[in-house]
């Protein structure tokens, strides 16, 4: 079941969504990451959609493009972030828009953002193959492991999907310079995944959930200072 807490109404939702899809949203306001207002002091936090452009990603069993389901929940996770005016969220595309993993990182760090989190959908040459897992990269600090790990927790809770846990790999998250993570939402090659993650119904709940971990991880950061 999806986790209950503050939300912003579904109506606003949709607005905001369809604002930033016509790329007329400003980094006043959550924009492209890169682009950073100064007279904010804010908790700046990044959005990554995974793939885009010429680089679609997974295919799904059902047809979808792993780059679209992406774009999709990075929209969802803005929108979201509106009711929380403690955070800056903001996005490293807002359209299909092909970029290099080395700018996504350099775009965060020119946004001064204290957070990382790349949005992605799995693969598996086997159908069967289900769940939500979630990276770091080789020789991630304490606060990129701890990150993954409350946002698994929170994704997993979240939809019951399977817990597929945090994992390590040799991915360009590594070279952050701010805690980071890559999320595996679920399977696009999976059936009954795909099928969920088109359900507007489940991608509000992975969304949700993706921002109260950051949410939680913030909370548990700022009581050990």
């Amino acid at each position: 079941m999806c986790t209950q807490y503050r939300r912003v109404s579904p109506w606003i939702v949709s607005i905001v969504i369809l604002i930033v899809a016509v790329g007329f949203v400003g980094m006043s306001s959550g924009g492209n990451a890169g682009e950073k207002d100064d007279r904010d002091n804010r908790t700046v936090i990044v959005i990554d959609a995974g793939h885009g452009g010429d680089d679609p990603g997974a295919l799904g069993v059902n047809g979808v493009l792993e780059k679209d389901l992406n774009l999709d929940l990075a929209k969802l996770v803005y929108a979201k972030s509106l009711g929380f005016p403690e955070l800056q969220v903001v996005l490293t595309r807002r359209t299909d828009t092909f970029l290099e993993l080395s700018d996504r990182l350099d775009a965060a760090s020119d946004a001064g953002a204290s957070l990382y989190v790349s949005i992605h959908a799995n693969a598996h040459s086997l159908s069967s193959a289900a769940g939500i897992e979630t990276y770091v990269g080789l020789g991630a600090d304490a606060a990129s492991r701890r990150l993954a790990e409350i946002i698994q927790s929170s994704l997993v809770r979240s939809t019951s999907a399977r817990d597929r846990g945090v994992r390590s790999s040799d991915i360009y998250i590594g070279s952050a310079k701010m805690p980071a993570v890559l999320v595996e939402v679920g399977f696009l090659t999976n059936a009954t995944e795909a099928a969920n993650l088109i359900s507007i119904r489940y991608q509000d709940c992975i969304a949700d959930a993706i921002l109260s971990g950051i949410l939680l991880y913030l909370e548990e950061a700022q009581s050990a200072d």
